[in-house]
């Protein structure tokens, strides 16, 4: 089995798991929520969300909005898993296993995801109770996560430009 075909194989598997959880994450709550309150970087800000009437008035499931964000961000640490994979495994298709930057480039990921994670960490202290500097923090990682990922594409799109 060529390397090539391996590359697709697992960009394949790992594209699609990252599908099936984003689908659950978005049972949840839309996306666009998520990283609206991810981005509120003050304790003011934060508190006057979650004590707002609509993240705290219950649906017909008897769950607040505050719930929705927790099951979504505990399904958020498998939806890391999914995105990284499948964007080195994507990265490796277009560039080749052996391409020269591959490993400096898969570090992007790892500080993307480990953001991530931190972020999702800091989120659920914050939905527990704390506040502080943790919406501060949550906001630093979300930024931190977002700019890895923008520096991964925007190199493996210049690689590709180039011609590997």
């Amino acid at each position: 089995m060529s390397a090539r075909f391996k590359n697709l194989l697992f960009l394949l598997l790992s594209a699609v798991l990252t599908y099936l959880i984003h689908d659950e994450m978005v049972r949840w709550m839309d996306g666009k929520q998520v990283v609206a309150f991810e981005m509120l970087k003050t304790e003011a800000a934060t508190n006057a969300l979650l004590s707002s009437a609509e993240w705290q008035q219950p649906d017909a499931n008897s769950l607040t909005k505050v719930d929705k964000l927790r099951q979504n961000t505990y399904w958020d640490f498998l939806y890391i898993l999914g995105y990284t994979f499948t964007l080195f495994f994507f990265a490796r298709t277009l560039l080749g296993s052996s391409h020269k930057r591959l490993k400096t480039m898969a570090l992007l990921l790892v500080v993307a995801g480990l953001s991530d994670a931190i972020e999702n960490v800091l989120l659920l202290q914050i939905l527990d109770g704390s506040r502080g500097f943790f919406p501060a923090a949550m906001y630093g990682f979300a930024w931190l996560k977002f700019g890895a990922l923008g520096v991964f594409l925007g190199w493996v799109g210049v690689e590709v430009v180039r011609g590997k």
